[in-house]
């Protein structure tokens, strides 16, 4: 899940570079650095772009929501595991019947087998793929739930901080970062408190 929201972050952070690029170099007046120029006609007034970031190891760990999302998938991501082995020993069963069988067969007997066999291998592919996608799409879909709770949160908290940018901090992400702009506390205490009321 982590792996995920850090790929969904690093886009999000990407498109925004960009967006921040082509508005900065669309003016005919230089801009300066952390300032953008408005572009009405009257008036040239600046505005201060006001970045702030969050850690998302620290919304992992913290977050109830994200923690109880976690344990889903691990209870899926086991569940799976759990019918996969299954169908593994059930194969590896009757290939071993079929292998103990052998000297007694008839040649049309061990044909069957065989076809039998392989039969039963691509059932098991085909089964192992469809549980595959299930868990690939169980996992986006929670993740994108975690994402959107987290993205809804941030207009309501952004509402009285008034902050131009929220970033994701992602590992490797920032190459500098002035902890005094990390609001991942606020952040958590608020998303916990309305998780905590949504799920009264």
């Amino acid at each position: 899940m982590k792996n995920a929201l850090l790929v969904v972050n690093a886009l999000l952070v990407v498109a925004v570079a960009f967006l921040l690029y082509k508005q900065l170099n669309g003016n005919s007046t230089p801009p300066h650095a952390g300032m953008v120029l408005s572009k009405g006609k009257d008036s040239m007034m600046r505005h201060d772009a006001i970045f702030a970031y969050i850690d998302m190891d620290s919304i992992q760990q913290h977050y109830e929501l994200a923690k109880n999302v976690e344990r889903e998938v691990e209870r899926k991501k086991s569940a799976i595991t759990a019918e996969l082995d299954r169908m593994d020993k059930a194969f590896k069963a009757k290939v071993g019947a079929y292998q103990q069988q052998s000297n007694s067969m008839t040649e049309e007997q061990a044909l069957s087998a065989q076809r039998d066999v392989e039969a039963n291998q691509a059932q098991m592919m085909e089964k192992r793929q469809s549980l595959m996608e299930e868990y690939n799409n169980f996992l986006a879909s929670k993740n994108m739930s975690v994402k959107k709770k987290i993205e809804e949160f941030l207009k309501t908290f952004n509402a009285e901080k008034n902050f131009s940018f929220i970033f994701a901090d992602d590992p490797g992400l920032f190459y500098y970062k002035d902890t005094a702009y990390d609001i991942t506390g606020e952040v958590v205490k608020g998303l916990n408190e309305q998780y905590g009321k949504e799920k009264k």
